[in-house]
C-alpha cells in the first residue's frame, strides 16, 4: 500500500503520517512509496494511539473550569453545542485540504514551471532543494527526482504528460478549416456479413478509381462515391474499435452496425451497439442477409428498438438499411447514407497546421523494417517529414496507399501506410509531425520516461478514483460491467443494481451480457473507466494477463447478496481496498484413490496452478458440486505447495468425498488491490 493511501485511509495529512512515521523509525520519502504490512501496522497503532490521547485533553479542556485564584477582568462567554460544530466542521475542512493533490508537468522541467504548478514562488523551490544540499538557481532544468523533493513538503504527486497532451503548450498556427471524408468502422456478430459487406465496398468502388496496383491488407481504404470519399477501417469488429479508444485515439466517426436479418440481434451485436454508444459515435444500422428464406427483418427492428436504436421511419433517429453483401444489393443505398449522415456531423480538419495523425496497424516487415499505417487526423502529411509516435520517432521515407501506390501528400481522413520509422510503433498512439528528426527523438525518449514513471504511480481506475470524485463532484456515475452465467441472473442483478443509487453515486451499467469476461470486457472498462463485476462466471485467460496489466477492478461473486453487499459498500464509500477473487487454474480429475479417511482425486493440472491455500470449486456436466478447501496436495507422495499446467497431483479437498472421474477442480485466491 502507498504511503498516500495510508494517509487517507487513516485520515490525516500525509505531512503529519511522514513525521508521525519518523518518530518510530520508518522513514517515508515520498507519497508513492509502498509501505510493507509491518509498517502499515506499526504506523496505525502509533496513530491510533496518539488520537486517543487526543481524544482525553479533549475531553478534560470540555469539562468545566474550576475556580482558581487568577484574575479574570471579563466573564467567558460560554461555549455552546453550536459553536462546537462549527469549529469542529473548519478543522474538517483543513483537514480535507490538506489531503494529497496532483499536478501535471511536462518535460523540460523547470525551477518555474514546477512553482506555478505548486502555486508558489520560484526562491521557494530553490530554498527546499538548497535545504537537502541541492545547488541550483532560476535557470535551471529539474529531474523528476528533485521535483518530487519539493513536491513532497506541499503533500502533493507528480504526473508527467507528454509535451502535445498538455494544453496549451502548442504554438499558434495558422488554421484552414476544409470539409473531410467520414472515417466507417463495420461492427456486429460474427458470420453476420462484416467481412463480406468490406470487400463488397472494396470490389465495387475502388476499382472505379485510378487502375493499377494490386490491393493490399493495410488496415483501411478509401472510395470515391457520388464524388466524395469514405474511409473505411478494413478491421471489422469492436475489439480493434476499443482497443483504440482505450488509448484515447478515437479514429472512428460512424459506425455501421451488421446485424443478419435470419439471425437477428446476438450477444456481439449487444456489445458492439455499448462499445459505439459509450464512444457516442453515431450508429447505422445495416441489415444483412434480406434475401435468405427464413429472413425476418421486423423482428430484428423490435429488438434493436430495446437497445435504444429506433428506425427513423418509426419516429426515431437511428437510419436502418437492408442490404445483401453477397449479392451486392442496396449497398449504394448505405453509402449514400454515410454521406447523408457525415454531412449532418460537419466533419472538418485543419489543413494548414503541423500534421498528425492516428496509428491504426503496425508491424515488422522483414524487407522495409517497422511499417505503420496511419488515417491523417490534420494538416497533410508528406515524405521527408519528421515524426514522433508515442515512444519511437522517424522521418517518412515513403508513404503508400491500400493499392501500393506511392503518394506524395495525405490529407486528413486518408489512410496511408509509412515507412522510415525506427520501431514498431503501437495500435492507437498518436504520430505529431514536429521540425526535425532531433526534437522528434528528444520527445519520443520523454515519452518513454513519462510512461516509465506514470507506472509507478498505478494510477489506473480505482476506488481511491471513486472517492476522490465524491468529494470533487455533486453526483458521479459509477460504470459497470456486468457478466452473469445465465439470462435470469442478468436481469435479476440489472434491476438490483439500479436501486443501489445514492444522491452521490449512480451506476451505469454501460454493458452487460453472459459469459465470461473477455478481454473486450477489460478494454471497455479501460475505455470508460468502469469496473467489472462476474456472477458465477470465469475469466478467459488473455483478460486475466490484460487485468493485469490495466489495474482494472474486477469483481467475482457466486452469491448476489456478496456482490450487492460489495457494490453498496463501494457506493457509500466504505472500500478502502478491493479485494478480489482470481482464478488461478484448473485440474481435472483422471482417478480416484480410496484412503484411509476419504478419498484422493489424482488430477491433471489444465491451466494455471493449483495451490495448497487455494479455494475449490468442483464441477461435474458444468455445474457446481462443491465449493471448500484443499486438504492435501501432494505429488509423487510429498506435500507441495503448488503443482503448475502440465503435471499430475493428488488433491483431498477437505469434508467432500463425492470426487468422481471427470470432474473439473477450478482454484482461486482471494487477494487485494491497492
Amino acid at each position: 500500500m502507498k504511503a498516500h493511501e495510508i494517509s487517507k485511509v487513516l485520515n490525516i495529512p500525509f505531512k503529519q503520517l511522514k513525521e508521525m512515521a519518523q518518530e518510530i523509525d520508518i522513514i517515508i520519502k515520498s507519497p508513492n512509496q509502498n509501505l510493507t504490512d509491518e509498517q502499515i501496522e506499526k504506523i496505525e497503532k502509533f496513530v491510533n494511539k496518539n488520537n486517543s490521547n487526543n481524544i482525553t485533553q479533549i475531553e478534560i479542556i470540555d469539562k468545566p473550569m474550576e475556580k482558581t485564584t487568577e484574575i479574570i477582568e471579563k466573564p467567558q462567554k460560554e461555549i455552546t453545542q453550536k459553536e462546537i460544530e462549527k469549529e469542529q466542521e473548519v478543522i474538517g475542512k483543513k483537514e480535507t485540504e490538506e489531503e494529497i493533490k496532483e499536478i501535471e508537468l511536462t518535460f523540460p522541467i523547470t525551477v518555474d514551471s514546477l512553482a506555478e504548478a505548486l502555486k508558489i514562488h520560484p526562491n521557494q523551490v530553490i530554498q527546499i532543494l538548497f535545504s537537502k544540499g541541492h545547488l541550483i538557481n532560476k535557470n535551471s532544468s529539474l529531474t523528476v527526482e528533485l521535483a518530487e523533493e519539493v513536491a513532497i513538503e506541499f503533500n502533493t504527486l507528480i504526473r508527467l504528460k507528454s509535451r502535445d497532451e498538455v494544453k496549451g503548450f502548442e504554438e499558434e498556427e495558422e488554421e484552414v478549416w476544409v470539409p473531410r471524408p467520414p472515417v466507417v468502422t463495420i461492427m456486429g456478430h460474427v458470420d453476420h456479413g462484416k467481412t463480406t459487406l468490406l470487400d463488397t465496398i472494396r470490389k465495387t468502388n475502388v476499382a472505379s478509381l485510378e487502375a493499377g496496383g494490386i490491393t493490399q491488407h493495410i488496415g483501411a481504404y478509401q472510395i470515391e462515391f457520388m464524388g466524395k470519399k469514405i474511409t473505411f477501417i478494413d478491421t471489422p469488429g469492436h475489439e480493434a474499435f476499443t482497443s483504440l479508444r482505450a488509448r484515447g485515439a478515437l479514429a472512428t466517426d460512424i459506425v455501421i452496425l451488421v446485424v443478419a436479418a435470419d439471425d437477428g440481434v446476438m450477444p456481439q451485436t449487444i456489445e458492439a451497439i455499448n462499445h459505439a454508444k459509450a464512444a457516442g459515435v453515431p450508429i447505422i444500422v445495416a441489415i444483412n442477409k434480406i434475401d435468405k428464406p427464413n429472413a425476418n427483418i421486423d423482428r430484428v427492428k423490435n429488438q434493436l428498438v430495446t437497445y435504444g436504436l429506433i428506425p427513423e421511419e418509426w419516429g426515431g433517429q437511428t437510419p436502418f438499411v437492408e442490404i445483401s453483401a453477397k449479392a451486392g444489393k442496396n449497398i449504394n443505398t448505405l453509402l449514400e447514407i454515410i454521406l447523408l449522415v457525415a454531412e449532418l456531423m460537419e466533419l472538418k480538419a485543419n489543413i494548414a497546421g503541423k500534421p498528425e495523425g492516428i496509428v491504426i496497424e503496425s508491424k515488422l516487415d522483414k524487407n522495409r523494417g517497422p511499417v505503420a499505417t496511419v488515417i491523417v487526423k490534420k494538416g497533410i502529411l508528406k515524405p521527408g517529414m519528421a515524426f514522433y509516435v508515442g515512444k519511437t520517432w522517424g522521418k517518412i521515407r515513403a508513404m503508400y496507399n491500400e493499392r501500393g501506390q506511392q503518394l506524395k501528400e495525405a490529407p486528413p481522413s486518408t489512410p496511408v501506410e509509412i515507412i522510415g520509422i525506427a520501431q514498431v510503433p503501437t495500435a492507437g498512439e498518436k504520430l505529431v509531425v514536429v521540425e526535425n528528426e532531433k526534437i522528434a527523438k528528444e520527445i519520443a525518449i520523454e515519452n518513454q520516461k513519462i510512461e516509465e514513471y506514470n507506472k509507478k504511480l498505478s494510477k489506473s481506475f480505482s476506488i481511491q478514483d471513486i472517492l476522490s470524485k465524491l468529494h470533487n463532484e455533486d453526483t458521479f456515475l459509477l460504470n459497470i460491467i456486468l457478466k452473469a452465467d445465465t439470462q435470469g441472473s442478468l436481469e435479476a442483478l440489472k434491476a438490483v443494481i439500479e436501486k443501489t443509487a445514492t444522491d452521490k453515486v449512480k451506476p451505469n451499467i454501460i454493458h452487460s451480457a453472459i459469459g465470461n469476461i473477455s478481454d473486450s470486457d477489460v478494454l471497455l472498462a479501460k475505455a470508460s473507466n468502469a469496473c467489472i463485476f462476474g456472477f458465477n462466471t470465469k475469466i478467459e485467460a488473455n483478460a486475466k494477463k490484460l487485468i493485469e496489466k490495466e489495474n482494472i477492478p474486477v469483481y467475482l461473486h457466486n452469491i448476489i447478496y456478496e456482490l450487492i453487499e460489495n457494490l453498496k459498500k463501494m457506493i457509500e464509500g466504505q472500500t478502502k481496498q478491493e479485494e478480489i477473487e482470481v482464478e488461478i487454474g484448473e485440474a481435472q480429475v483422471k482417478q480416484v484413490f480410496k484412503v484411509k479417511n476419504g478419498k484422493v482425486a489424482g488430477c491433471y493440472v489444465l491451466t494455471g496452478k493449483i495451490t495448497r491455500d487455494s479455494k475449490v470449486i468442483v464441477e461435474r456436466n458444468r455445474e457446481k458440486v462443491f465449493e471448500g478447501k484443499i486438504e492435501s496436495l501432494r505429488r509423487f507422495q510429498e506435500d507441495v505447495k503448488e503443482v503448475i499446467q502440465g503435471y499430475e497431483c493428488g488433491i483431498k479437498i477437505k469434508d467432500f468425498n463425492d470426487i468422481q472421474v471427470g470432474d473439473i477442480i477450478r482454484a482461486f485466491i482471494k487477494t487485494t488491490k491497492e
